[in-house]
Protein backbone atom coordinates (compact mmCIF):
# COMPACT_ATOMS: atom_id res chain seq x y z
CA UNK A 1 0.00 0.00 0.00
CA UNK A 2 2.92 2.56 0.48
CA UNK A 3 4.14 1.90 -2.62
CA UNK A 4 0.88 3.48 -4.11
CA UNK A 5 0.44 5.59 -1.52
CA UNK A 6 0.68 8.86 -4.37
CA UNK A 7 -1.78 7.44 -6.12
CA UNK A 8 -4.08 6.27 -3.24
CA UNK A 9 -4.21 9.91 -2.30
CA UNK A 10 -4.78 11.40 -5.77
CA UNK A 11 -7.75 8.71 -5.79
CA UNK A 12 -9.33 10.11 -2.97
CA UNK A 13 -9.49 13.77 -4.18
CA UNK A 14 -10.94 12.85 -7.80
CA UNK A 15 -13.66 10.65 -5.73
CA UNK A 16 -14.22 13.88 -3.12
CA UNK A 17 -14.21 15.75 -6.66
CA UNK A 18 -16.46 13.91 -8.71
CA UNK A 19 -19.06 13.41 -5.58
CA UNK A 20 -19.24 17.58 -5.23
CA UNK A 21 -19.93 18.00 -9.26
CA UNK A 22 -22.30 14.79 -8.76
CA UNK A 23 -24.02 17.03 -5.95
CA UNK A 24 -23.60 20.66 -7.75
CA UNK A 25 -24.51 20.14 -11.40
CA UNK A 26 -25.59 16.41 -12.28
CA UNK A 27 -29.26 16.56 -10.61
CA UNK A 28 -30.82 16.06 -13.60
CA UNK A 29 -31.23 14.00 -16.68
CA UNK A 30 -31.05 13.67 -20.74
CA UNK A 31 -33.03 11.50 -22.56
CA UNK A 32 -31.02 8.38 -22.59
CA UNK A 33 -30.34 8.48 -19.13
CA UNK A 34 -34.08 9.01 -18.22
CA UNK A 35 -34.94 6.04 -20.44
CA UNK A 36 -32.26 3.64 -17.77
CA UNK A 37 -33.84 5.45 -14.62
CA UNK A 38 -36.84 4.11 -15.62
CA UNK A 39 -35.75 0.79 -16.83
CA UNK A 40 -34.38 0.50 -12.94
CA UNK A 41 -37.91 2.05 -11.93
CA UNK A 42 -39.54 -0.90 -13.45
CA UNK A 43 -36.94 -3.60 -12.14
CA UNK A 44 -37.48 -2.26 -8.46
CA UNK A 45 -41.24 -2.44 -9.03
CA UNK A 46 -40.76 -6.27 -10.37
CA UNK A 47 -42.91 -4.97 -13.84
CA UNK A 48 -39.98 -5.80 -16.34
CA UNK A 49 -36.63 -6.98 -16.88
CA UNK A 50 -34.76 -5.52 -19.73
CA UNK A 51 -31.92 -7.83 -21.80
CA UNK A 52 -31.23 -4.46 -23.70
CA UNK A 53 -31.88 -1.14 -23.53
CA UNK A 54 -35.76 0.00 -23.80
CA UNK A 55 -36.62 0.53 -27.62
CA UNK A 56 -33.25 -1.45 -28.96
CA UNK A 57 -31.47 -4.48 -30.01
CA UNK A 58 -28.63 -3.19 -28.60
CA UNK A 59 -26.42 -2.02 -25.67
CA UNK A 60 -26.96 -4.71 -23.37
CA UNK A 61 -24.64 -2.47 -20.73
CA UNK A 62 -27.34 -0.42 -20.66
CA UNK A 63 -29.48 -3.04 -18.79
CA UNK A 64 -26.83 -3.76 -17.13
CA UNK A 65 -26.77 -0.07 -15.74
CA UNK A 66 -30.52 -0.48 -14.81
CA UNK A 67 -30.41 -3.61 -13.05
CA UNK A 68 -27.72 -1.68 -10.75
CA UNK A 69 -29.68 1.71 -10.33
CA UNK A 70 -32.24 -0.86 -8.81
CA UNK A 71 -29.88 -2.12 -6.19
CA UNK A 72 -29.54 1.47 -5.34
CA UNK A 73 -33.47 2.79 -5.50
CA UNK A 74 -33.84 -0.07 -2.85
CA UNK A 75 -31.51 1.79 -0.71
CA UNK A 76 -31.66 5.43 -1.19
CA UNK A 77 -35.10 5.51 -3.32
CA UNK A 78 -35.55 6.33 -6.54
CA UNK A 79 -34.11 9.79 -7.92
CA UNK A 80 -31.29 11.08 -10.64
CA UNK A 81 -28.68 10.99 -7.66
CA UNK A 82 -29.13 7.65 -6.87
CA UNK A 83 -28.97 6.48 -10.32
CA UNK A 84 -26.07 8.60 -11.14
CA UNK A 85 -24.36 7.68 -8.44
CA UNK A 86 -23.77 4.15 -9.54
CA UNK A 87 -21.79 5.63 -12.65
CA UNK A 88 -19.73 7.95 -10.58
CA UNK A 89 -18.68 4.63 -8.04
CA UNK A 90 -17.91 2.48 -11.38
CA UNK A 91 -15.68 5.46 -12.67
CA UNK A 92 -13.27 4.68 -9.42
CA UNK A 93 -13.04 1.31 -10.43
CA UNK A 94 -12.39 2.04 -14.22
CA UNK A 95 -10.02 4.62 -12.91
CA UNK A 96 -8.15 1.62 -10.81
CA UNK A 97 -8.07 -0.17 -13.70
CA UNK A 98 -6.54 2.45 -15.77
CA UNK A 99 -3.65 2.50 -13.45
CA UNK A 100 -3.22 -0.98 -13.33
CA UNK A 101 -2.97 -0.75 -17.17
CA UNK A 102 -0.12 1.92 -16.95
CA UNK A 103 1.68 -0.33 -14.81
CA UNK A 104 1.57 -3.43 -16.97
CA UNK A 105 2.79 -1.07 -19.72
CA UNK A 106 5.42 1.25 -18.36
CA UNK A 107 6.63 1.42 -14.74
CA UNK A 108 5.27 3.40 -11.26
CA UNK A 109 6.29 6.77 -12.37
CA UNK A 110 4.43 6.66 -15.92
CA UNK A 111 1.45 5.09 -14.46
CA UNK A 112 1.06 7.58 -12.38
CA UNK A 113 1.18 10.80 -14.62
CA UNK A 114 -0.94 9.49 -17.08
CA UNK A 115 -3.12 8.70 -14.38
CA UNK A 116 -2.97 12.32 -13.47
CA UNK A 117 -3.89 12.99 -17.52
CA UNK A 118 -6.68 10.96 -17.61
CA UNK A 119 -8.36 12.38 -14.89
CA UNK A 120 -7.85 16.16 -16.33
CA UNK A 121 -9.12 14.55 -19.96
CA UNK A 122 -11.95 16.70 -20.71
CA UNK A 123 -13.34 14.35 -23.04
CA UNK A 124 -14.13 12.02 -20.81
CA UNK A 125 -15.47 14.14 -18.05
CA UNK A 126 -18.92 14.36 -18.30
CA UNK A 127 -18.73 10.67 -19.24
CA UNK A 128 -18.25 9.73 -15.48
CA UNK A 129 -21.60 10.40 -14.61
CA UNK A 130 -23.36 9.65 -18.04
CA UNK A 131 -26.35 6.74 -17.79
CA UNK A 132 -25.90 5.73 -21.36
CA UNK A 133 -24.81 1.94 -20.87
CA UNK A 134 -20.71 3.05 -21.66
CA UNK A 135 -19.58 2.45 -18.52
CA UNK A 136 -18.95 -1.16 -18.76
CA UNK A 137 -17.48 -1.06 -21.99
CA UNK A 138 -15.22 1.79 -20.45
CA UNK A 139 -14.26 -0.91 -17.27
CA UNK A 140 -13.58 -3.20 -20.28
CA UNK A 141 -10.91 -1.26 -22.21
CA UNK A 142 -8.58 -1.70 -19.48
CA UNK A 143 -9.14 -4.66 -18.01
CA UNK A 144 -8.49 -6.22 -21.63
CA UNK A 145 -5.53 -4.40 -22.65
CA UNK A 146 -4.21 -5.80 -18.66
CA UNK A 147 -5.30 -9.74 -20.10
CA UNK A 148 -3.54 -8.75 -23.22
CA UNK A 149 -0.62 -7.48 -22.05
CA UNK A 150 -0.39 -10.67 -19.50
CA UNK A 151 -0.91 -12.92 -22.24
CA UNK A 152 1.88 -11.75 -24.03
CA UNK A 153 4.62 -11.41 -21.10
CA UNK A 154 3.99 -14.26 -19.82
CA UNK A 155 6.51 -16.77 -21.27
CA UNK A 156 4.68 -20.14 -19.75
CA UNK A 157 1.41 -18.52 -21.30
CA UNK A 158 -1.11 -20.47 -18.98
CA UNK A 159 -4.24 -21.98 -20.71
CA UNK A 160 -6.70 -19.95 -17.68
CA UNK A 161 -5.41 -16.50 -18.75
CA UNK A 162 -6.88 -17.04 -22.41
CA UNK A 163 -9.86 -17.94 -21.18
CA UNK A 164 -10.30 -15.34 -19.11
CA UNK A 165 -9.17 -12.97 -21.89
CA UNK A 166 -12.03 -14.40 -24.18
CA UNK A 167 -14.47 -14.29 -21.88
CA UNK A 168 -14.14 -10.62 -20.91
CA UNK A 169 -13.95 -9.87 -24.77
CA UNK A 170 -17.41 -11.66 -25.37
CA UNK A 171 -18.79 -9.81 -22.06
CA UNK A 172 -17.26 -6.37 -23.86
CA UNK A 173 -18.73 -7.04 -26.84
CA UNK A 174 -22.52 -7.83 -25.77
CA UNK A 175 -22.53 -5.03 -23.27
CA UNK A 176 -21.49 -2.65 -25.92
CA UNK A 177 -21.04 -3.34 -29.71
CA UNK A 178 -19.05 -0.33 -30.26
CA UNK A 179 -16.25 -2.64 -28.89
CA UNK A 180 -16.03 -4.53 -31.90
CA UNK A 181 -13.27 -2.59 -33.36
CA UNK A 182 -10.69 -2.88 -30.31
CA UNK A 183 -11.43 -6.49 -29.36
CA UNK A 184 -10.49 -7.53 -32.75
CA UNK A 185 -7.14 -5.67 -32.87
CA UNK A 186 -6.47 -7.71 -29.59
CA UNK A 187 -7.64 -10.67 -30.73
CA UNK A 188 -5.23 -10.23 -34.52
CA UNK A 189 -2.44 -9.28 -32.29
CA UNK A 190 -2.25 -12.20 -30.52
CA UNK A 191 -2.95 -14.35 -33.05
CA UNK A 192 0.07 -13.37 -34.69
CA UNK A 193 2.18 -13.65 -31.62
CA UNK A 194 5.05 -16.42 -32.90
CA UNK A 195 4.21 -18.76 -30.35
CA UNK A 196 0.86 -19.07 -29.69
CA UNK A 197 -0.68 -23.07 -29.93
CA UNK A 198 -3.69 -24.11 -31.14
CA UNK A 199 -4.89 -25.18 -27.37
CA UNK A 200 -4.28 -21.68 -26.20
CA UNK A 201 -6.21 -19.94 -29.17
CA UNK A 202 -8.99 -22.62 -28.93
CA UNK A 203 -9.23 -21.88 -25.32
CA UNK A 204 -9.49 -18.30 -25.43
CA UNK A 205 -11.94 -18.77 -28.46
CA UNK A 206 -13.97 -20.98 -25.99
CA UNK A 207 -14.07 -18.22 -23.93
CA UNK A 208 -15.41 -15.65 -26.12
CA UNK A 209 -18.12 -18.38 -27.00
CA UNK A 210 -19.13 -18.36 -23.16
CA UNK A 211 -18.70 -14.66 -22.57
CA UNK A 212 -20.86 -13.63 -25.53
CA UNK A 213 -23.11 -16.52 -25.43
CA UNK A 214 -26.10 -14.49 -23.71
CA UNK A 215 -26.19 -12.27 -27.22
CA UNK A 216 -25.98 -15.74 -29.27
CA UNK A 217 -28.86 -16.46 -27.86
CA UNK A 218 -30.90 -13.70 -27.76
CA UNK A 219 -30.31 -13.25 -31.87
CA UNK A 220 -31.27 -16.69 -32.10
CA UNK A 221 -34.32 -16.14 -30.56
CA UNK A 222 -35.66 -12.65 -31.86
CA UNK A 223 -34.60 -13.05 -35.62
CA UNK A 224 -31.02 -12.04 -35.34
CA UNK A 225 -32.55 -8.49 -34.13
CA UNK A 226 -29.78 -7.73 -32.29
CA UNK A 227 -27.01 -8.42 -35.32
CA UNK A 228 -29.01 -7.01 -37.58
CA UNK A 229 -29.43 -3.59 -35.56
CA UNK A 230 -25.30 -3.58 -35.16
CA UNK A 231 -24.90 -3.96 -39.43
CA UNK A 232 -27.85 -1.24 -39.57
CA UNK A 233 -25.51 1.45 -37.46
CA UNK A 234 -21.97 0.25 -38.63
CA UNK A 235 -22.72 -0.37 -42.21
CA UNK A 236 -19.53 1.16 -42.97
CA UNK A 237 -21.72 4.21 -44.66
CA UNK A 238 -19.14 6.74 -43.84
CA UNK A 239 -16.14 5.27 -45.38
CA UNK A 240 -16.76 6.33 -48.78
CA UNK A 241 -16.65 10.34 -47.31
CA UNK A 242 -12.77 9.64 -46.45
CA UNK A 243 -11.63 9.77 -49.96
CA UNK A 244 -12.46 13.31 -50.19
CA UNK A 245 -9.64 15.75 -48.69
CA UNK A 246 -12.59 17.86 -47.15
CA UNK A 247 -13.94 15.35 -44.96
CA UNK A 248 -10.17 14.32 -43.41
CA UNK A 249 -10.23 18.54 -43.24
CA UNK A 250 -13.09 18.27 -40.96
CA UNK A 251 -12.56 15.43 -38.90
CA UNK A 252 -8.69 16.47 -37.87
CA UNK A 253 -8.88 19.74 -38.02
CA UNK A 254 -12.33 20.71 -36.58
CA UNK A 255 -13.90 17.75 -34.77
CA UNK A 256 -10.79 16.26 -33.33
CA UNK A 257 -10.39 20.08 -31.28
CA UNK A 258 -13.86 19.52 -30.48
CA UNK A 259 -13.49 15.87 -29.19
CA UNK A 260 -10.79 16.53 -26.85
CA UNK A 261 -13.10 19.57 -25.41
CA UNK A 262 -15.71 19.05 -22.92
CA UNK A 263 -18.73 19.11 -24.74
CA UNK A 264 -18.83 15.30 -25.93
CA UNK A 265 -22.03 13.78 -24.87
CA UNK A 266 -24.12 13.59 -27.59
CA UNK A 267 -23.37 15.60 -31.03
CA UNK A 268 -20.73 18.40 -31.73
CA UNK A 269 -21.37 21.84 -30.52
CA UNK A 270 -20.27 24.65 -32.95
CA UNK A 271 -18.01 26.16 -30.70
CA UNK A 272 -14.62 24.70 -29.56
CA UNK A 273 -13.20 25.20 -26.09
CA UNK A 274 -10.07 26.01 -25.44
CA UNK A 275 -9.28 22.91 -24.02
CA UNK A 276 -10.03 20.75 -26.25
CA UNK A 277 -6.83 22.61 -28.61
CA UNK A 278 -4.86 21.87 -25.44
CA UNK A 279 -5.36 18.31 -25.10
CA UNK A 280 -5.15 17.68 -29.01
CA UNK A 281 -2.08 19.25 -29.48
CA UNK A 282 -0.68 17.46 -26.77
CA UNK A 283 -2.42 13.84 -27.87
CA UNK A 284 -0.38 14.88 -31.03
CA UNK A 285 2.61 15.65 -29.78
CA UNK A 286 2.22 12.45 -27.62
CA UNK A 287 1.54 10.24 -30.44
CA UNK A 288 4.16 12.11 -32.85
CA UNK A 289 6.93 10.91 -30.04
CA UNK A 290 5.58 7.55 -29.94
CA UNK A 291 5.82 6.84 -33.60
CA UNK A 292 9.05 9.03 -34.70
CA UNK A 293 11.11 5.45 -34.11
CA UNK A 294 8.82 3.25 -36.32
CA UNK A 295 8.71 6.17 -39.00
CA UNK A 296 12.05 5.75 -39.57
CA UNK A 297 12.33 2.04 -39.46
CA UNK A 298 8.88 0.59 -40.29
CA UNK A 299 9.93 -2.85 -39.93
CA UNK A 300 9.99 -2.19 -36.11
CA UNK A 301 6.66 -2.56 -36.22
CA UNK A 302 6.22 -6.14 -37.03
CA UNK A 303 9.56 -7.22 -35.15
CA UNK A 304 7.10 -5.98 -32.21
CA UNK A 305 3.77 -7.39 -32.89
CA UNK A 306 5.40 -10.95 -33.87
CA UNK A 307 7.41 -10.54 -30.44
CA UNK A 308 4.39 -9.55 -28.44
CA UNK A 309 5.29 -5.90 -27.39
CA UNK A 310 7.48 -7.21 -24.99
CA UNK A 311 10.87 -6.21 -25.47
CA UNK A 312 11.03 -2.15 -24.87
CA UNK A 313 8.75 0.52 -23.96
CA UNK A 314 9.05 1.75 -27.29
CA UNK A 315 7.61 -1.42 -28.65
CA UNK A 316 4.70 -1.16 -26.14
CA UNK A 317 4.72 2.68 -27.71
CA UNK A 318 3.31 0.83 -30.89
CA UNK A 319 0.73 -1.18 -28.95
CA UNK A 320 -1.00 1.95 -28.21
CA UNK A 321 -0.76 3.38 -31.55
CA UNK A 322 -2.55 0.70 -32.66
CA UNK A 323 -5.07 0.39 -30.52
CA UNK A 324 -5.64 4.24 -30.91
CA UNK A 325 -5.97 3.12 -34.62
CA UNK A 326 -8.40 0.30 -34.20
CA UNK A 327 -10.70 2.88 -31.62
CA UNK A 328 -11.13 5.03 -34.73
CA UNK A 329 -12.32 2.61 -36.54
CA UNK A 330 -15.92 2.79 -35.36
CA UNK A 331 -15.79 7.00 -35.64
CA UNK A 332 -14.65 7.13 -39.35
CA UNK A 333 -16.85 4.43 -40.34
CA UNK A 334 -20.38 5.57 -38.98
CA UNK A 335 -22.84 7.60 -41.48
CA UNK A 336 -23.01 10.58 -38.53
CA UNK A 337 -19.48 11.05 -36.32
CA UNK A 338 -20.00 11.67 -32.71
CA UNK A 339 -17.80 11.92 -29.77
CA UNK A 340 -19.36 8.68 -27.80
CA UNK A 341 -17.76 6.58 -31.15
CA UNK A 342 -13.99 7.31 -30.59
CA UNK A 343 -13.93 7.71 -26.36
CA UNK A 344 -11.89 4.74 -26.30
CA UNK A 345 -9.13 6.42 -27.81
CA UNK A 346 -8.84 8.57 -24.83
CA UNK A 347 -7.64 5.98 -22.56
CA UNK A 348 -4.44 5.48 -24.73
CA UNK A 349 -3.85 8.85 -25.61
CA UNK A 350 -3.83 9.48 -21.74
CA UNK A 351 -1.42 6.54 -21.63
CA UNK A 352 0.64 8.07 -24.17
CA UNK A 353 0.95 11.21 -22.53
CA UNK A 354 2.10 9.63 -19.00
CA UNK A 355 4.88 8.08 -21.61
CA UNK A 356 5.97 11.37 -22.67
CA UNK A 357 6.02 13.03 -19.37
CA UNK A 358 8.17 10.29 -17.83
CA UNK A 359 10.47 10.60 -20.66
CA UNK A 360 10.97 14.43 -20.49
CA UNK A 361 11.42 14.60 -16.85
CA UNK A 362 13.88 11.19 -16.83
CA UNK A 363 15.90 13.25 -19.46
CA UNK A 364 19.38 14.83 -18.92
CA UNK A 365 18.60 17.89 -20.86
CA UNK A 366 17.11 20.60 -19.01
CA UNK A 367 15.38 21.86 -22.01
CA UNK A 368 13.16 18.67 -22.30
CA UNK A 369 12.35 18.90 -18.30
CA UNK A 370 11.37 21.99 -18.67
CA UNK A 371 9.12 20.96 -21.81
CA UNK A 372 7.76 17.92 -19.97
CA UNK A 373 6.87 20.93 -17.11
CA UNK A 374 5.12 23.09 -19.42
CA UNK A 375 3.06 19.92 -20.70
CA UNK A 376 1.28 19.15 -17.63
CA UNK A 377 1.19 22.59 -16.39
CA UNK A 378 -0.97 23.35 -19.46
CA UNK A 379 -3.13 20.01 -19.35
CA UNK A 380 -3.52 20.86 -15.28
CA UNK A 381 -4.68 24.17 -15.99
CA UNK A 382 -7.12 23.72 -18.70
CA UNK A 383 -8.17 20.40 -17.26
CA UNK A 384 -8.73 22.32 -13.86
CA UNK A 385 -10.58 24.76 -15.64
CA UNK A 386 -12.93 22.92 -17.03
CA UNK A 387 -13.65 20.49 -14.25
CA UNK A 388 -14.61 24.12 -12.49
CA UNK A 389 -16.40 24.86 -15.31
CA UNK A 390 -18.60 21.63 -15.13
CA UNK A 391 -19.47 21.89 -11.41
CA UNK A 392 -20.73 25.58 -11.80
CA UNK A 393 -23.49 25.08 -14.63
CA UNK A 394 -26.22 22.42 -13.44
CA UNK A 395 -28.00 22.13 -16.74
CA UNK A 396 -28.18 19.20 -19.20
CA UNK A 397 -27.31 18.68 -22.81
CA UNK A 398 -29.99 17.61 -25.32
CA UNK A 399 -31.21 17.85 -28.72
CA UNK A 400 -33.45 20.46 -30.06
CA UNK A 401 -34.95 21.48 -33.65
CA UNK A 402 -33.39 24.54 -35.15
CA UNK A 403 -33.02 26.03 -38.38
CA UNK A 404 -36.98 26.77 -38.62
CA UNK A 405 -37.91 23.01 -37.17
CA UNK A 406 -35.52 21.38 -40.23
CA UNK A 407 -32.91 20.17 -38.43
CA UNK A 408 -31.54 19.13 -34.23
CA UNK A 409 -28.84 20.78 -32.67
CA UNK A 410 -27.41 20.39 -29.46
CA UNK A 411 -28.32 22.91 -26.84
CA UNK A 412 -28.19 23.24 -23.10
CA UNK A 413 -30.96 23.45 -20.16
CA UNK A 414 -30.49 25.00 -16.81
CA UNK A 415 -31.65 22.75 -13.96
CA UNK A 416 -32.99 25.39 -12.61
CA UNK A 417 -35.45 25.60 -15.92
CA UNK A 418 -36.45 22.11 -15.42
CA UNK A 419 -37.36 22.90 -11.71
CA UNK A 420 -39.64 25.39 -11.97
CA UNK A 421 -41.45 23.62 -14.95
CA UNK A 422 -41.64 20.39 -12.55
CA UNK A 423 -42.57 22.82 -9.39
CA UNK A 424 -45.35 24.03 -11.81
CA UNK A 425 -46.64 20.85 -12.84
CA UNK A 426 -46.99 19.20 -9.77
CA UNK A 427 -48.46 22.13 -8.24
CA UNK A 428 -51.45 22.93 -10.83
CA UNK A 429 -52.91 19.74 -10.54
CA UNK A 430 -51.59 18.93 -14.51
CA UNK A 431 -52.46 14.88 -15.00
CA UNK A 432 -50.74 15.14 -18.63
CA UNK A 433 -47.95 16.57 -20.47
CA UNK A 434 -47.72 17.14 -24.43
CA UNK A 435 -44.02 17.98 -24.95
CA UNK A 436 -41.17 17.42 -27.62
CA UNK A 437 -39.50 14.19 -27.91
CA UNK A 438 -36.11 15.57 -25.52
CA UNK A 439 -38.22 15.76 -22.57
CA UNK A 440 -40.47 13.15 -22.60
CA UNK A 441 -38.61 10.18 -20.98
CA UNK A 442 -36.80 13.26 -18.18
CA UNK A 443 -40.18 14.50 -17.22
CA UNK A 444 -41.37 10.74 -16.65
CA UNK A 445 -38.34 9.83 -14.39
CA UNK A 446 -38.13 12.68 -12.37
CA UNK A 447 -41.95 13.08 -11.76
CA UNK A 448 -42.00 9.14 -11.22
CA UNK A 449 -44.82 8.84 -13.74
CA UNK A 450 -46.94 10.94 -11.94
CA UNK A 451 -48.44 12.19 -15.37
CA UNK A 452 -48.94 10.70 -18.86
CA UNK A 453 -46.69 12.23 -20.74
CA UNK A 454 -46.56 12.18 -24.80
CA UNK A 455 -45.24 14.19 -27.89
CA UNK A 456 -47.33 12.34 -30.29
CA UNK A 457 -48.84 16.20 -30.06
CA UNK A 458 -46.36 17.19 -32.17
CA UNK A 459 -46.76 14.20 -34.69
CA UNK A 460 -44.25 11.96 -33.45
CA UNK A 461 -44.81 8.82 -32.14
CA UNK A 462 -41.86 7.39 -30.02
CA UNK A 463 -42.44 5.00 -28.02
CA UNK A 464 -39.78 2.61 -26.20
CA UNK A 465 -41.97 0.96 -23.68
CA UNK A 466 -42.12 -2.99 -23.96
CA UNK A 467 -45.91 -4.43 -24.41
CA UNK A 468 -45.42 -5.22 -20.34
CA UNK A 469 -45.48 -1.58 -19.10
CA UNK A 470 -49.02 0.01 -20.15
CA UNK A 471 -47.96 3.55 -22.05
CA UNK A 472 -50.89 6.64 -21.20
CA UNK A 473 -51.27 8.98 -23.46
CA UNK A 474 -53.02 11.96 -21.82
CA UNK A 475 -56.43 12.67 -21.26
CA UNK A 476 -57.85 15.08 -23.22
CA UNK A 477 -60.45 15.54 -20.59
CA UNK A 478 -58.01 16.41 -18.08
CA UNK A 479 -55.84 19.11 -17.05
CA UNK A 480 -53.45 19.27 -19.89
CA UNK A 481 -50.26 21.32 -20.25
CA UNK A 482 -47.82 21.69 -23.00
CA UNK A 483 -44.16 21.74 -22.25
CA UNK A 484 -41.77 23.13 -25.03
CA UNK A 485 -38.29 25.17 -25.10
CA UNK A 486 -39.18 29.11 -25.07
CA UNK A 487 -37.49 29.24 -28.61
CA UNK A 488 -39.50 25.89 -30.25
CA UNK A 489 -40.18 26.54 -33.70
CA UNK A 490 -43.71 24.52 -32.37
CA UNK A 491 -44.33 27.24 -30.11
CA UNK A 492 -46.59 30.39 -32.70
CA UNK A 493 -47.79 27.08 -34.22
CA UNK A 494 -49.52 25.17 -30.98
CA UNK A 495 -50.22 28.99 -29.28
CA UNK A 496 -52.37 29.55 -32.78
CA UNK A 497 -54.23 25.96 -32.49
CA UNK A 498 -55.21 26.67 -29.30
CA UNK A 499 -56.48 29.96 -30.06
CA UNK A 500 -58.42 28.22 -33.01
CA UNK A 501 -59.97 25.73 -30.66
CA UNK A 502 -61.37 28.41 -28.21
CA UNK A 503 -58.69 28.29 -25.73
CA UNK A 504 -56.83 31.56 -24.53
CA UNK A 505 -52.92 30.49 -23.63
CA UNK A 506 -51.96 31.14 -20.42
CA UNK A 507 -48.13 30.75 -20.92
CA UNK A 508 -45.61 30.31 -17.88
CA UNK A 509 -41.76 31.46 -18.48
CA UNK A 510 -38.77 29.39 -16.67
CA UNK A 511 -35.98 30.22 -18.59
CA UNK A 512 -35.50 28.02 -21.82
CA UNK A 513 -38.54 26.10 -21.20
CA UNK A 514 -42.32 27.18 -21.21
CA UNK A 515 -45.35 25.67 -19.80
CA UNK A 516 -48.49 26.40 -21.85
CA UNK A 517 -51.85 25.94 -20.13
CA UNK A 518 -55.54 27.22 -21.31
CA UNK A 519 -58.91 28.22 -20.54
CA UNK A 520 -61.62 28.03 -22.64
CA UNK A 521 -63.36 30.97 -23.75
Amino acid sequence: MRRHALFTGVLVLIAAARFAILLMSQTHVHSDEAIIGLMGKHILEGRYFPFYMYGQAYNAGAAWEAYLAAMAFALFGVSVISLKSCIVALSFVGLFLFYRMCLALYDERTAFLATIVFWLTPSLLKWQFQVRGYSWYFLSIPLLTILFLSIQSTPNRRWPLFLLFGATSGLSIWSLELGISFNLALWVLILMRRSLSLKNALVALAGFLAGYSPAIVFNLTHHFANWNSVLEKTGGGGVTALYHPETLTQIFVTEMPKFFGVDTVLWYYPETSAAGFVFYTIALLAAGVAAWPFIRSPSKIVEAIRGGFARSDDERDVLLLLLISACFVPYVTAPVRVPGYFLAGSFFFAAMTGRLLARCFASPRTLLRFGGAGILAAAAIAGTAVILETARHNQIETLTLCDRGENYCMTRVPGGDLDGVERHLSQGGVTGIWTSVSFVYPLLFECHEAFAVSDTFFGYQHRIYPEAIPWREPDPGGRIAIVLESDSPFRVPVERRLQLAGVVPLISEYGKLSVIEGNRR
